[in-house]
């Protein structure tokens, strides 16, 4: 293995460790020595990859948007042009929590430590996430201009309260009675087609 390439699978063993400390122990409990343990290295040593704590923490924070949006969109996108905007918007939520759920500690890391990163890294990423916020609010907007959404409720509003809920899960799911893809269809269900049935209206 040429140096080069020794080098980027340092960084990709330091990155993998310490998403996985960020996933389970939040921004506060990720010590570097402990990345450092799980990367097979001497915390000092992250240093000639890593400038800082922050550095290395930001750029998990990148990488997480990056997996998760390409994921979602490929998966949507894959449904092809003659998909109804609800079909498509049904096919993010799903693929959005199977993902989370799916043991990527990187997305997982995204959503437990984004509103604990300092405010100038939280801009930047949030910064990076704007296309794919974009890409949530054109399906929410799509589904409310066919007809098969409310347009009564604002697209910012359902856009917000929609995200937050879905990157919840990875924080509080445990294996059980129910795996990713039962818990994600029936968030869909949740989110799209309501949790009131139509026979509790007439009681």
């Amino acid at each position: 293995m040429n140096r080069m390439a020794n080098a980027e699978n340092t960084r990709k063993r330091i990155l993998d460790s310490a998403a996985a400390i960020l996933r389970h122990k939040g921004l506060a409990g990720a010590k570097l020595s402990e990345i450092a343990e799980g990367a097979g290295m001497l915390a000092p040593s992250i240093y000639h990859h890593f400038g800082s704590k922050d550095i290395l923490v930001e750029k998990v924070m990148m990488e997480g948007i990056y997996n998760n949006s390409h994921h979602i969109v490929a998966r949507v996108e894959r449904l092809g042009p003659s998909a109804t905007p609800l079909v498509r918007l049904r096919t993010a939520i799903i693929s959005h929590i199977e993902f989370l759920l799916s043991g990527d500690d990187y997305s997982s890391a995204v959503a437990r430590v984004f509103d604990d990163l300092p405010e100038e890294m939280r801009r930047r990423v949030l910064a990076a996430y704007s296309s794919f916020d974009n890409y949530w609010r054109d399906l929410i907007v799509a589904a409310q201009a066919d007809g098969s959404a409310s347009k009564s409720l604002d697209a910012t509003v359902v856009r917000k309260f929609l995200i937050a809920m879905l990157d919840s899960c990875s924080s509080w799911y445990r294996p059980g009675k129910l795996g990713p893809s039962e818990i994600a269809e029936q968030a869909a269900s949740l989110l799209l087609d309501g949790f009131a049935s139509i026979d509790s209206e007439k009681t």
